[in-house]
């Protein structure tokens, strides 16, 4: 194979591994998703053939046969679930609808989400890869692609976040995430981004506007206070909604907040991932005291979480820093 034709070197890697396994006899897949449901048990299945790869051209797999199935098909290989969407591009419309005819299916290392109108494929299948298996063939082969690209997440991170009204207010028939332990977050985060072990700052300010913060920071930052900086762990990987109701056995039109809307056979809320609460520091601090200590950074995530409503990370150093100026 020419490698300098791959577009990305991650999946490369990939179709090298399933190419040497299948070629041991020894190739098995894991099933995520079949039947429009998320498999719960850990349910592989031996690959019989596979068709060599080698090019990108939709589908990557001209030809697979999984144990005790009679005719072979086709699958596409993503380095995440997400990362599918041939059904959503025209320009794939003759072959996608070729590929669903040929009972295609997903094979990706990780699955984190499923793709955009993903719940209009009917039947499709998602399967992933023997992880640690691969990510023994990684080190054995391609040490110095696995250091630089392959390694998942290296060490945990820390998150600000800003506590929305759905993180306090609750009903009778909704708890507030504080007590749920359940987010949502509000831009694009991945399995890549945040990951079970993660900690996250939800901070809770009063006394301005976010257009005061962001234009006139110097005029209210003796009025901004943070009021109380609850601190979490991250112990699930972020999923899909429908795919966290049907892990927990509750109905996808459920709320999961109080402020949780639904429009367009859509929750806007769409993603969920699960934390444990670390600790509750409530002690008022008005930023200008913040500002010039070592908590400086900080300070200045905690504007951008609030002025633009998105997550901010913090350096361990700016987190140490932070929590040994509250506290000691």
């Amino acid at each position: 194979m020419n490698k300098k034709n791959w577009p990305f070197i991650h999946e490369w890697t990939i179709y090298e591994y399933l190419n040497h396994k299948a070629q041991l006899k020894s190739l098995r897949l894991r099933i995520i998703y079949k039947n429009n449901k998320i498999i719960r048990k850990d349910i592989w299945k031996k690959v019989d053939e596979l068709t060599p790869i080698d090019g990108t051209d939709f589908p990557d797999i001209k030809k697979i046969k999984l144990e005790k199935e009679q005719k072979s098909r086709q699958a596409e290989i993503k380095f995440t679930t997400s990362m599918f969407n041939y059904h959503n591009d025209n320009k794939y419309k003759g072959k996608f609808k070729d590929f669903i005819k040929n009972n295609g299916f997903i094979i990706t290392l990780s699955h984190d989400d499923f793709p955009k109108h993903f719940e209009k494929i009917k039947n499709m299948e998602i399967y992933e890869i023997d992880r640690y298996d691969f990510s023994s063939f990684c080190r054995e082969n391609f040490e110095r692609l696995l250091n630089k690209q392959i390694n998942q997440h290296t060490g945990n991170k820390v998150w600000v976040m800003y506590q929305g009204p759905n993180f306090n207010l609750e009903d009778k028939n909704n708890k507030p995430a504080r007590k749920s332990h359940i987010w949502c977050p509000t831009e694009n985060l991945t399995n890549f981004d945040l990951t079970k072990g993660d900690r996250i700052l939800f901070i809770k300010t009063t006394g301005g506007s976010t257009q005061e913060v962001q234009n006139n920071f110097d005029k209210i930052k003796n009025k901004w206070t943070l009021t109380e900086l609850f601190i979490a762990e991250v112990n699930s990987k972020i999923i899909n909604r429908l795919e966290y109701c049907q892990l927990k056995d509750i109905s996808y039109n459920k709320k999961l907040w109080v402020k949780d809307s639904f429009n367009n056979n859509k929750w806007r809320f769409n993603r969920v991932f699960e934390f444990k609460t670390i600790k509750t520091i409530k002690t008022p601090i008005i930023f200008s005291e913040l500002i010039n200590t070592r908590a400086k950074g900080f300070v200045e995530a905690a504007i951008d979480v609030y002025c633009h409503q998105y997550s901010r990370e913090l350096t361990l150093e700016e987190y140490r820093n932070l929590i040994e100026t509250l506290l000691l």
